[in-house]
């Protein structure tokens, strides 16, 4: 949190994120585009809602749909590490974590927690559920797919938490608000963008903003509470790879080869899990982040 004395002024907060937004979306769009041309991929299918489109795009190579998807993040990464560099005047180190040096320890505790969450109950759903999955692993896609997880989510999510949890939520941060209200608002400000997803068209939209916004809290919580982002790069990344890699949904987002699917995202589910999972996050990264230090 930025002292009164030291808080950027109002106007390089707003020109800041006009700059993140129009950078990502311009330069974002482009990207896609022009990987769209190259993979031969028409891009208006990624970008509907139809089922028809959606199935059209899961016909397509995955890793080339997900790499076409996943460039369009680049321009956000960068663009928030300029505004924060060249309108805040602000050392990047500042913007990942307040402590002297970034811990990637305690990045791999934040994946490790969400992912042996994340585990545990979708193993307990599988097992009640199982008429709901099925088995869709692709062994010849995989590898080529997995390079992109491992080289282009990261970007995604890392990107994600550069803006949401480091631009937005210190801007947030003015010094009057408490913990609670700022992991309110930052996590009701992380929904919004998802909401457009194909997975959410056609649904009631209370459950998907509670999933979305009890995921975004949880990340502003302990971005909060530690006044650095080590823990919510980790999280964030371990639910988008799982996502991509164990269990999606025939509607989602991003095209994958996951081991199992499912034909749409239960919303009512996703979101009680949501709400559950943030405690035990919170507890469990308190409990292991302490001894990284």
């Amino acid at each position: 949190m930025d002292s009164p004395s030291s808080r950027p002024r109002l106007w390089r907060w707003i020109i800041g994120t006009l700059f993140i937004v129009t950078t990502w979306q311009v330069l974002g769009l482009g990207l896609t585009f022009l990987l769209a041309s190259y993979f031969d991929l028409n891009v208006e299918l990624l970008f509907s809602t139809a089922d028809e489109d959606i199935s059209a795009i899961r016909a397509l190579p995955a890793w080339s749909s997900a790499a076409t998807v996943l460039i369009s993040f680049l321009p956000l990464l960068l663009a928030t590490l300029l505004a924060y560099r060249i309108f805040l005047k602000k050392d990047l180190k500042s913007l990942f974590t307040s402590r002297h040096k970034y811990s990637y320890k305690r990045t791999w505790i934040g994946f490790a927690s969400l992912a042996l969450i994340s585990i545990a109950f979708g193993s307990l759903d599988l097992i009640l559920n199982w008429d709901s999955y099925t088995f869709s692993f692709k062994a010849s896609a995989f590898l080529p797919y997995l390079l992109i997880a491992l080289t282009l989510l990261p970007i995604q999510t890392t990107a994600e938490e550069l803006f949401f949890r480091g631009w937005i939520q210190r801007w947030l941060d003015n010094g009057k608000k408490k913990q609670w209200s700022i992991s309110i608002l930052s996590g009701a400000i992380f929904s919004l963008p998802h909401l457009a997803n194909p997975e959410v068209a056609g649904n009631e939209l209370l459950f998907p903003i509670i999933s979305y916004g009890a995921t975004g809290f949880m990340l502003a919580w302990v971005t909060y509470r530690d006044q650095s982002l080590e823990l919510a790069i980790g999280a964030h990344f371990a639910n988008n790879l799982l996502a991509a890699l164990l269990v999606s949904s025939q509607d989602s987002a991003l095209p994958s080869v996951s081991l199992l699917t499912v034909p749409e995202v239960a919303w009512g589910p996703a979101a009680l899990f949501s709400v559950i999972m943030v405690p035990i996050f919170i507890w469990l990264t308190n409990r292991w982040g302490a001894k990284a230090y």
